[in-house]
């Protein structure tokens, strides 16, 4: 669960500035909190919703966070984010933390960088009081130096070598904690936990699409059933979902593209493989006497005689596509722990379909009063602040000062919280897009 994460000199972000998701003392709504319950524990908020206008920065908190998956998972991003661009003099160096609780242990990982390389990394085990480093890099252009945790010197010289070895042999421009992975390290169960915990993380963006559910809905009956259930239960009249022969030559795939995938295929010898043109969904399997088939993920809708019609996804609203990215976290949260972040929930969303699935998270934490779930979200919808259950703390609303710099303010600011919906869309909270005169638009 993410406690806590700050940005500098990142997009939209040029001083610190920090996003807490420490719960306060309020006990409204107290399945929605993580509570502490020893000494150095600390509460965290299992959601949070972030407003702003178009252009305020809200995503970008999303993508920093993405950004610090990455250099965690895969040593550094394809596309590393680019510095803020409109201070008088620009920085060199941005910097990105993410503080956090994975199992029962607290950790602050982070990374500074510049155009060329890593300039900083760094991981502690933190908790209400203090924190103790696991690591601390440094990178120069001459020189890169490690820093490891005291404790560290009780492991075997053989280990304790080795993890010398990889912290002195990783390139500059990737991470000491995914080079670690990559090259089987031993001795530091924390770098191994907080791998994981970044694997486990779920981001979902606008223009996402969730591959997962193509291949689940072929290999697990359970994950069908509940893939159904809640397409029925937001009204999308889809009555089930099936794979259909097609024609390889009509489906719209280039000839090279398809013909390469049946090459893979037939090199594998066995099984199959799923294929996705951003819309719709493609099933290639290899039959017996290297016979190729070619199946489509479609969906069922009843006709008035009872009978099934069935639909191509592109036939579908853009609200339905959306839904069918969101149903495999759906699904998972009712046994899973994991961090979920969606930028822009009701994008191509009614807004009372986006309501109902807060509610539907809700019930979830409901039910799963001491889970370790956490749902993060951008939204425009101002009517989750009126019509979903909400507290305080668990709204931020993000807004760009004159110099285009985003800032992060709570809702737990303002006193008293009457009619907050109202309040936002008056701009009491900021947040909101100032346009101009209409009168002024003669050209």
């Amino acid at each position: 669960m993410i406690i806590r994460a700050s940005f500098d000199n990142i997009l939209s972000f040029d001083s610190e500035t920090s996003i807490s998701f420490v719960a306060s003392k309020s006990d409204l709504l107290a399945t929605h909190v993580s509570r502490a319950i020893k000494r150095d524990d600390i509460s965290i908020l299992k959601t949070g919703l972030i407003y702003g206008a178009n252009g305020s920065g809200k995503s970008n908190i999303i993508k920093c966070i993405e950004s610090l998956r990455e250099f965690a998972v895969y040593g550094r991003p394809q596309k590393v984010l680019e510095p803020f661009k409109l201070a008088e003099k620009p920085r060199g160096i941005s910097r990105m933390e993410v503080e956090f609780k994975t199992g029962n242990k607290y950790y602050a990982y982070g990374v500074a960088y510049g155009k060329q390389y890593i300039t900083e990394e760094w991981l502690y085990q933190i908790g209400s009081r203090e924190g103790k480093p696991i690591f601390e890099r440094t990178v120069t252009e001459k020189d890169d130096s490690i820093k490891l945790s005291p404790t560290l010197t009780k492991l075997e010289a053989k280990e304790f070598e080795f993890i010398s070895f990889l912290a002195k042999g990783t390139p500059k421009d990737k991470t000491f904690l995914h080079e670690y992975i990559r090259r089987n390290g031993k001795g530091i169960d924390a770098i191994q936990e907080v791998y994981d915990w970044f694997m486990h993380m779920q981001i979902i963006f606008p223009n996402s699409r969730n591959r997962d559910i193509a291949v689940r809905v072929l290999k697990d009956q359970d994950f069908k059933k509940a893939a159904k259930a809640l397409l029925d239960l937001f009204g999308t009249g889809v009555s089930d979902l099936k794979r259909v022969d097609v024609n390889p030559e009509e489906i719209g795939l280039p000839d090279e593209f398809r013909q390469d995938m049946e090459q893979k295929l037939l090199k594998q010898g066995k099984g199959g493989m799923v294929v996705f043109d951003n819309v719709r969904f493609y099933y290639v399997e290899l039959k017996a006497d290297q016979i190729i088939v070619w199946k489509e993920l479609r969906l069922v809708h009843i006709a008035d005689d009872g009978s099934e019609r069935i639909f191509n996804i592109t036939e579908e609203s853009d609200g339905t596509i959306r839904l069918l990215d969101f149903i495999p976290m759906l699904i998972d949260m009712k046994t899973n722990d994991a961090v979920y972040l969606i930028d822009e929930i009701d994008r191509s969303m009614h807004p009372m379909m986006t309501v109902k699935l807060l509610e539907f998270y809700n019930k979830i934490l409901n039910e799963r009063k001491d889970c370790k779930l956490q749902l993060i979200c951008t939204t425009h919808e101002s009517t989750l602040l009126s019509e979903a259950q909400v507290r305080n703390d668990e709204v931020w609303f993000v807004e760009k000062d004159d110099a285009g710099a985003s800032h992060m303010t709570s809702l737990i600011e303002y006193k008293p919280r009457q009619d907050v919906r109202r309040g936002y869309l008056m701009g009491r909270y900021g947040a909101i897009p100032f346009f101009g005169n209409l009168e002024n638009t003669n050209w």
